[in-house]
């Protein structure tokens, strides 16, 4: 089996543009792999595929999880679809409403080299919005399955969703 990981900054000019698909299938296939997980949406928010529901990385021209798809297809390997799920930081800026907020009042942690110095709330939009884009994933690609990554709190959210939540459940 092969994690394969990577985030790519949004401002990285020609996303995928020297990738080829079966090169990459075929070398990992030579080294025995016979599973690979493989980004559909990293931790930038950004996708590799031609979403709907998402942001596709901004400098990819091409439907790179779908090429590799085809590729891992082809040659009986299996994928998995890695979802970074906690951290999005285009979806941050974009939906602020989705956003942590700490009980120390922070959306944005004092430690910005941290890269967890924000993160998403499952219980607003977000939550609906990484569903949707998985259920697209799953209905567009022969995948084996889902890697959805962070799924963990990093910290109590008091965001107002959450503590309307947290008010009705006494």
């Amino acid at each position: 089996a092969l994690f394969y990981d990577f985030h790519t900054m949004t401002a990285c000019p020609d996303v995928g543009a020297a990738f080829d698909a079966d090169a990459f299938a075929d070398r990992i296939q030579a080294c025995g792999v016979d599973f690979v997980t493989f980004h559909a949406r990293c931790n930038q928010g950004n996708a590799y595929y031609n979403t709907r529901a998402g942001t596709r990385h901004p400098s990819l021209t091409f439907d790179l999880f779908g090429e590799l798809s085809r590729a891992c297809t082809e040659r009986g390997i299996a994928l998995g679809a890695y979802f970074n799920v906690c951290l999005s930081h285009h979806e941050a800026v974009q939906h602020r409403e989705w956003t942590v907020i700490t009980p120390d009042g922070y959306m944005y942690k004092p430690d910005r080299l941290n890269p967890f110095f924000r993160s998403l709330c499952y219980n607003t939009g977000y939550g609906e919005h990484i569903l949707a884009m998985a259920r697209e994933v799953v209905a567009e690609y022969p995948i084996a399955g889902l890697f959805l990554d962070g799924m963990v709190s990093f910290c109590p959210c008091v965001c107002p969703t959450c503590a309307a939540e947290m008010a009705d459940l006494g």
